[in-house]
């Protein structure tokens, strides 16, 4: 058993690693790219955070929770609003080479007067459009000096191309640099309070393989048993059963719930799960697991996303019925507060058609024009008749979207998957019914005859 309290929040940045931030400083663009738990975020955080004490460094912090385009251009406008720069909030999300090119200009001569300035964007791999890698591979061979671009990714992002062009402009941090080697594993594990027999510190170092999430859920276990966790166990199953599991139901109920959001609030936590004594919570959460951690407007919570994930798998354990409850009060949060494409994503898995088209119609096509037409003309197809009936308005920005979608494409309607023609033309068929045509520009929605082949 261990003989000591175990501290296992302790940050430990190696020797090895800190040698491998010290270039981030005299380069445009550092790419760090690891797999998930490998402490990416915790050694910019760190490195900033040393950065902050040492000089002024203006920080900007920018974090990725989605593919969508919009829901990103708008993370950035608020990331650089709260670090005292505005002048992005007139500029819309570039979607050519054009309006990317003047954006850079733009943000190339507003950066060149700031004395130092760090721009870290966290889980870059969940930005799955190549435009935004080259947008910042051509950024970083544009800034000035005293700008500093630091992305973390998954997976790799920038092309053997954009390697070579950049040459010294670009410092790359790998798996190597983050992973945990035996001095490093035992110096971590004497900071955090404890201490392991050789045999012990051979298995951790094998079955974890320097991996510091294995690392952290290993010694979590052992804190509890003293004894490490079998060759086979599995890294989720791990975590759930060393953070999760001892959680009373509620608590554990708590973490499942606001696990399905990406970013919260006390007020929203508290809205979402309607409980009083969600500060405490968060207060013993954020002191107690370093998996969830309070961000630094000292107001937003935000789990790792190991911990989204095991939440997520006890969040489809809960019963049927409680599931729709907190999918209907996501819904409801994110609809008053104006963020439509979280609420539609909410409202779609609890299969509230009605609230599903409130939000459309108060969008007014501004956000929904986003997502993919297959996905919305998808929900679409499975909402009854006699709901579409009470949303005339929510059907003539469905239409509008439509023809967007479809001159943004060069196409028309009858090019969507078969089995979503009916729903448009089930759309247009209410168009007219409605004497709703006058609103529209022209749709092109004909159906394309099928084609026979001569034997």
């Amino acid at each position: 058993m261990p003989k000591e309290k175990i501290s296992l929040n302790s940050i430990y940045i190696s020797d090895r690693l800190q040698k491998s931030l010290q270039p981030v400083s005299n380069s445009a663009l550092t790419a760090i790219t690891a797999p998930m738990g490998y402490g990416k975020t915790t050694a910019v955080n760190w490195y900033l955070s040393r950065l902050a004490k040492d000089s002024q460094a203006l920080l900007i912090r920018i974090s990725i929770y989605s593919q969508n385009l919009s829901i990103f251009w708008k993370s950035v406008q608020n990331a650089f609003s709260f670090a005292g720069l505005n002048f992005l909030e007139n500029y819309d999300c570039p979607e050519d080479e054009a309006s990317a090119g003047f954006l850079t200009e733009i943000l190339c001569y507003q950066l060149e007067k700031c004395e130092n300035c760090y721009i870290f964007i966290d889980d870059f791999h969940l930005l799955k459009d190549d435009r935004a890698a080259t947008f910042l591979c051509r950024m970083a061979g544009r800034i000035s000096e005293n700008v500093h671009l630091i992305v973390a990714s998954r997976n790799h992002f920038i092309s053997d191309d954009w390697i070579v062009r950049l040459g010294g402009r670009l410092h790359r941090i790998e798996i190597e640099d983050l992973r945990l080697n035996s001095g490093e594993l035992l110096a971590y594990i004497r900071r955090c309070g404890t201490s392991l027999t050789d045999s012990q510190l051979e298995q951790l170092l094998k079955s974890s393989e320097g991996w510091f999430a294995a690392v952290y859920l290993n010694l979590c276990s052992f804190s509890k048993s003293g004894e490490l966790p079998g060759k086979t166990s599995d890294i989720y199953q791990m975590f759930s059963a060393s953070m999760l599991n001892p959680l009373p139901e509620d608590r554990k109920e708590f973490l499942s719930a606001m696990g399905l959001a990406d970013e919260f609030t006390e007020e929203m936590a508290e809205f979402i799960t309607k409980r009083e004594d969600v500060h405490q919570i968060l207060k013993m959460l954020t002191r107690q697991n370093a998996f969830v951690t309070c961000l630094n407007d000292g107001q937003t919570y935000r789990f790792h996303h190991m911990m989204k994930e095991c939440a997520f798998r006890a969040f489809r354990t809960l019963d049927d019925s409680r599931q729709a409850f907190y999918y209907e009060r996501y819904g409801a949060w994110y609809e008053k507060h104006g963020a439509y494409i979280h609420a539609l994503s909410a409202y779609r898995r609890n299969q509230n058609f009605a609230a599903i088209l409130r939000v459309v119609q108060k969008d007014a096509g501004i956000l929904l024009a986003s997502l993919k037409p297959e996905e919305v003309l998808e929900v679409l197809n499975r909402c009854p008749v006699s709901v579409l009936k009470e949303y005339p308005l929510a059907i003539l920005v469905l239409m509008r979207c439509m023809f967007n979608w479809s001159r943004r494409r060069g196409t028309a309607v009858y090019l969507m998957p078969f089995t979503l023609r009916p729903t448009a033309l089930r759309l247009l068929l209410f168009v007219r019914h409605m004497d709703l045509r006058r609103f529209l520009p022209p749709i092109p929605i004909r159906i394309r005859p099928p084609a026979f082949r001569r034997r």
